[in-house]
């Protein structure tokens, strides 16, 4: 029996590149600030150009790096930390921040290409932002964990140091005075008091245009002599990362049980033969974690970004309530895949039916007949996503279909009873002992 049955469904499959254009306006718009923060005061040069010359904007591949570290912060603090302690707002005389991670001392995370031997040296910025935290909180340390990315996939490094801040009280005056600096700078539209940042040797989007060429070099905010470094290797074994446990209503069945029927059966006989056994299995792969970095920013893009435009909607059939995302009105869902190339727009359907299937059914229960599939390729360095817009035909027979299967799941039928799966997953499924798909 053929898992795959929407192909013979499709009438016709679009790529969208107004909606594209509009999710990619939607990503940048989203970094938009409006009150001086900390980063700002971290970079003032470039925090000045970036708010005044918005019409120069990051390549998107440029802005795919610096969203992927931001969503590794957001995925990875909700795994060693708890939603009490995550993204914690400050403010200090005007000025905000944003803690990564704020319990009892705060917690700032780091990704970088490659961890320096000499942290302060090639580094110091993140000092100064650590500090400054620390300035607006009024405590003396704080702790750095750095990440580096793009290590081999089982093989993640971190280092974990405690920073003591000799005089917070000066750096509590810089704070201050860097504003004044900033805000007369954005006031005048004139950078000139400005001091040269970092990144003008580090391919910065305003190189041509700002004034660090013709600046000195300026000092760090706070002077290696004035903090105490302390490596933490005992903290290290407390970065491990865990599945989140996995639980199961063999009750109730949802819209992509009748996507995959036969590993959801099977799933269910071996969660009731174990007693709903948790899946706490370890996973040391952040690299994981980086990668969904980017597709975190995309669907926030999406799902933030078109105001009043986004919703989602409640669905049901037969025994299945579920839910459905709604863009523009339009069933629309976001899938990522590992292809390094992408493909045809005319043999989507035949590398990823699963992802058609899901859409039909959701297109069918909700009598509409165009179908949206965001597809994220996050092995491709340029060109990472794609906006289809696919029409459907034939409602009746594809709600006959996903009846079908549910009736087959519901009386608990034989799994080879049921559709198999597509053949690429049969060497990553739990039950390919079982379940005889290849």
């Amino acid at each position: 029996m053929n898992n795959s049955f929407s192909d013979r469904f499709i009438r016709s499959i679009d790529a969208n590149r107004t909606l594209k254009d509009s999710i990619i306006k939607a990503i940048y718009s989203n970094r938009s600030r409006s009150r001086i923060s900390v980063t700002d005061l971290v970079s003032p040069m470039q925090s000045f150009y970036r708010r005044i010359r918005t019409d120069i904007k990051p390549s998107i591949t440029k802005l795919e790096s610096m969203l992927a570290g931001t969503g590794f912060h957001d995925l990875f603090g909700q795994i060693i930390s708890e939603e009490e302690f995550i993204e914690q707002l400050i403010e200090y005389e005007g000025v905000v921040g944003k803690i990564d991670i704020y319990d009892d001392v705060p917690i700032e995370i780091k990704t970088t290409s490659k961890i320096p031997s000499n942290l302060y040296k090639y580094r110091s910025s993140y000092f100064d932002q650590l500090g400054m935290y620390c300035a607006m909180i009024g405590v003396k340390s704080g702790r750095l964990i750095i990440y580096e990315r793009n290590a081999k996939k089982n093989n993640s490094k971190f280092k974990v140091i405690d920073v003591n801040f000799l005089n917070i009280e000066k750096i509590q005056q810089e704070i201050i005075r860097i504003r004044d600096i900033f805000t007369q700078a954005l006031s005048t539209k004139d950078s000139s008091n400005l001091p040269k940042c970092e990144w003008f040797f580090k391919g910065c989007d305003y190189k041509s245009i700002c004034n660090c060429k013709n600046l000195e070099d300026s000092l760090p905010l706070i002077m290696e002599e004035e903090i105490e470094i302390v490596d933490r290797p005992d903290l290290l074994d407390e970065i491990k990362l865990y599945e989140m446990p996995q639980y199961l209503d063999v009750n109730k069945f949802l819209i992509n049980d009748l996507v995959f029927p036969r590993k959801a059966i099977l799933k269910r006989k071996t969660i009731e033969d174990q007693e709903k056994k948790q899946l706490d299995q370890l996973c040391n792969n952040t690299y994981k974690l980086e990668k969904q970095g980017f597709r975190g920013a995309l669907n926030d893009a999406i799902r933030f970004g078109f105001k009043g435009h986004y919703k989602t909607v409640e669905i049901v059939l037969g025994s299945i309530s579920d839910r459905v995302d709604l863009l523009f009105d339009v069933p629309t869902i976001l899938r990522t895949n590992s292809n390094l190339s992408m493909i045809d727009r005319n043999k989507l359907a035949q590398f990823f039916p699963h992802y058609f299937d899901r859409l039909a059914i959701e297109c069918a229960i909700m009598n509409i007949q165009k179908g949206r599939l965001i597809l994220y390729y996050d092995q491709i360095v340029k060109d990472k996503f794609m906006v289809y817009d696919v029409i459907f035909h034939s409602r009746d027979d594809i709600l006959k279909e996903a009846k079908s299967r549910l009736a087959l799941l519901e009386n608990n039928a034989s799994h080879d009873k049921l559709p198999k799966c597509p053949s690429w997953m049969f060497k990553f499924c739990d039950f390919q002992s079982d379940c005889e798909c290849e």
